[in-house]
């Protein structure tokens, strides 16, 4: 059920909404209820075998540089996990250093995504810990070169903070690391990106 295909993003938005009407803020023991999402990103990304190093720097070439902005609702259960969808995203792709483009390296695409996580908040700071649960992660690619590819991914970290009220959340990416993405045509790539998301409550 995680990964039906969505009819409309307004009927998934709708359906979380009648799923959580009445949740309430932040509980003693964990987050109840659902948030939409606005977001950005920006990734580094290689082409394995080639990675990044303990500086995260990259270990071979070619480089690109990838943006997106990107729209979904969380949806957060009290027992510490929950489930993440995105309804829709838009990115480019520029090889590095700019001025180097080939038509092969460069392209747009569409695509959306569907995963669950588990997450714990900090008793002193509040600071939430949103971590991907584990072979849980699918992208759908609806356009660009790679239209019609999914997506899996190993890994994906963020930082939360919820306003007192407990009506929006912001989050940012869980500072520097290797995620590896692994394309339903056996292609295999590692970035690492910067991300920040906020939204209001459903």
């Amino acid at each position: 059920m995680m990964y039906q295909k969505l009819s409309s993003p307004f009927a998934a938005i709708a359906l979380a909404v009648l799923l959580i009407a009445g949740a309430g803020p932040v509980l003693a023991q964990g987050i109840s209820g659902a948030f939409l999402f606005n977001g950005t990103n920006s990734c580094v990304e290689v082409v394995a075998p080639a990675t990044f190093d303990s500086a995260f720097r990259p270990t071979a070439g070619p480089v690109s540089l990838s943006n997106a902005n990107y729209m979904g609702y969380r949806v957060f259960n009290a027992d510490g996990t929950g489930y993440s969808v995105t309804l829709m995203g838009v990115n480019t792709f520029v090889p590095v250093p700019p001025g180097t483009f080939t038509v092969g390296a460069s392209s747009a695409s569409s695509w959306e995504v569907q995963h669950q996580f588990t997450y714990t908040v900090a008793p002193g700071t509040k600071i939430i810990t949103i971590t991907l649960t584990p072979n849980t992660y699918l992208q759908t690619i609806l356009s660009g070169p790679r239209a019609g590819q999914t997506v899996t991914q190993d890994v994906l970290s963020s930082y939360g903070y919820m306003t007192a009220d407990g009506k929006s959340l912001t989050t940012i990416s869980k500072g520097t690391e290797v995620e590896t993405r692994t394309f339903s045509n056996g292609d295999v790539r590692r970035h690492v990106c910067s991300r920040t998301a906020s939204g209001p409550r459903l």
